[in-house]
């Protein structure tokens, strides 16, 4: 099969591809290439090749964890209902 053809029986397959097939594809790929690139920190852990301050340590796994929170919440974050009753709280005497 020629590459133009494979290229056209790939577009075609990710046409009819469902947003759920697409999340699960899309997911497993970067949740693999993140958890190798965190997996490659540990060779900084060498001290005989790196030296470091337990600040620079904090401070690396603080951004990480930050970062990994703030992803957290897009995917838990609920839209508060938005009341349509608007009320001054108190009435006029």
């Amino acid at each position: 099969m020629s590459e133009a053809m494979e290229n056209v029986t790939e577009n075609t397959a990710k046409t009819e591809e469902t947003k759920a097939e697409k999340f699960v594809r899309l997911g497993e790929y970067r949740i693999n290439k993140a958890t190798y690139a965190i997996g490659r920190l540990e060779n900084l852990a060498n001290r005989s090749a790196y030296d470091y301050t337990p600040e620079q340590v904090e401070a690396m796994f603080s951004v990480l964890e930050s970062k990994v929170a703030e992803v957290k919440a897009k995917f838990t974050a609920v839209k508060a209902k938005e009341t349509t009753a608007f009320s001054f709280g108190n009435k006029a005497e």
